[in-house]
């Protein structure tokens, strides 16, 4: 006989006696299927990543048998179809990585950005306002303006005055050696 680990979750719309009633079940089973049950004990109460069969928060328990590598598939087969076993995962006691671990409580990380981070929605939405309010002061600025002005804005300039490429030549070199 092999030593397994069972790591199993209740949903938390049980009660603790409906939870202790359910680990009876399962040690029940174990033992149905030739299971020896040695050590079972809740980690706590926790929220899960995502729902199952509409559950959000699950006791996690963490339980210790002995059984023939043929029960162990018995054992599985039947706790997948449990009524009161959300999920759950059986190992190899030598394989899980020992008896010292610990559970965190999932908490969800915001990348910045992402579709889910609402500072960049809100700094978007300011800057989109203030775009609307500058459009909305120029549109007012142009039809306070005088007729006259706003033909002289029209024309083209004529006068411009004209440079030599190699002026032209000599401007964007400066310009560029005094950016690097």
């Amino acid at each position: 006989m092999r030593l397994y680990e069972l790591l199993y979750i209740i949903p938390a719309t049980l009660t603790d006696e409906e939870v202790s009633q359910a680990e009876n079940e399962i040690q029940a089973l174990i033992q149905r299927y030739g299971g020896v049950p040695k050590e079972s004990r809740r980690l706590g109460k926790f929220r899960l990543t995502y729902l199952i069969k509409k559950v959000r928060h699950g006791h996690y328990v963490l339980a210790y048998f002995e059984a023939e590598p043929s029960a162990v598939a018995k054992i599985n087969e039947a706790l997948r179809i449990h009524e009161k076993v959300l999920r759950h995962l059986i190992l190899r006691a030598d394989e899980a990585g020992g008896s010292e671990f610990n559970m965190v409580q999932f908490q969800e990380i915001i990348v910045e950005g992402g579709p889910k981070d609402e500072r960049s929605r809100r700094r978007k939405a300011e800057a989109d306002k203030a775009k609307v309010s500058d459009d909305v002061k120029a549109a007012a600025e142009l039809e306070q303006k005088p007729e006259a002005a706003k033909e002289e804005e029209a024309k083209p300039v004529e006068d411009a005055t004209k440079i030599t490429a190699e002026e032209l030549d000599r401007k964007i070199d400066a310009a560029l050696t005094d950016n690097t």
